[in-house]
């Protein structure tokens, strides 16, 4: 028990430690990074020590599939905290991370992911975050692609929840490719409501680009199971049912 605690209290105390140390750079440079390649960069920073500090190591599959200079909406399944530093550092196109509104509240987190230039959108809000979505379109050019964990909050034990339709939506009208992302083992490392990161091994797939070419709005309900269908067998397949 007191083992337990003082690996919690070290995962948190050098995550708080780690998101100073690059925030405030991050802030810093932010106003002469227009496009947010600086800012990206020094968020993967973050996410590679935070994995590197908790033995976290990484098997990324698939990423031959992307191209880093071609816009993508990604769209993975979610079921830690782990899952965003995790798909930074697996793929190497800058990314726009959809996330719920309420983090841009966080002290010092928030205003970095602000100025890093994600993608925050209020959940009881549709037609705001639709409007955000679709302001956001213009930015997705030169490689710098979207990331949406469809479930729209983590699973606690692993298994696949129902996909919300913004990815595929926010895809349709961008025109461009959906790219499924299947992520395992991150709800044992780090479960829902866990301050503790266990070391392990967190695998990352990443599936076939889906052309949405020739798709229209009627068909999001047939593009969302089509890649809720791809994660659905890798996990059955490689870990989480």
């Amino acid at each position: 028990m007191l083992t337990a605690m003082i690996k919690a209290t070290w995962t948190v105390l050098t995550t708080v430690v780690y998101t100073i140390v690059i925030c405030i750079p991050l802030i810093l440079v932010a106003p002469f990074s227009p496009q947010g390649r600086a800012t990206y960069r020094l968020g993967r920073t973050w996410a590679w020590l935070l994995m590197k500090t908790n033995r976290v190591r990484m098997q990324v599959e698939g990423l031959e599939r992307v191209l880093y200079n071609r816009s993508y909406v990604f769209i993975a399944n979610h079921a830690s905290n782990l899952d965003p530093p995790a798909v930074a550092l697996a793929l190497k196109n800058q990314l726009r991370f959809v996330g719920k509104r309420s983090l841009a509240q966080v002290p010092l987190f928030g205003w970095a992911v602000r100025l890093a230039r994600m993608i925050l959108i209020d959940r009881d809000d549709s037609k705001g975050a639709r409007q955000i979505l679709e302001g956001a379109i213009a930015e997705l050019k030169g490689g710098i692609s979207a990331c949406f964990f469809a479930e729209g909050t983590r699973s606690i034990d692993g298994r696949l929840q129902r996909f919300k339709k913004g990815g595929v939506m926010l895809a349709l009208k961008a025109g461009l490719p959906i790219v499924p992302v299947t992520i395992l083992n991150s709800h044992t490392l780090l479960p829902k409501n866990a301050l503790r990161i266990k070391a392990g091994i967190m695998r990352i797939i990443v599936g076939e680009p889906i052309e949405t070419d020739g798709y229209g709005e009627q068909d999001r309900d047939l593009l969302n199971e089509r890649v809720r269908s791809v994660i659905g067998r890798n996990l059955e397949l490689y870990g989480s049912a």
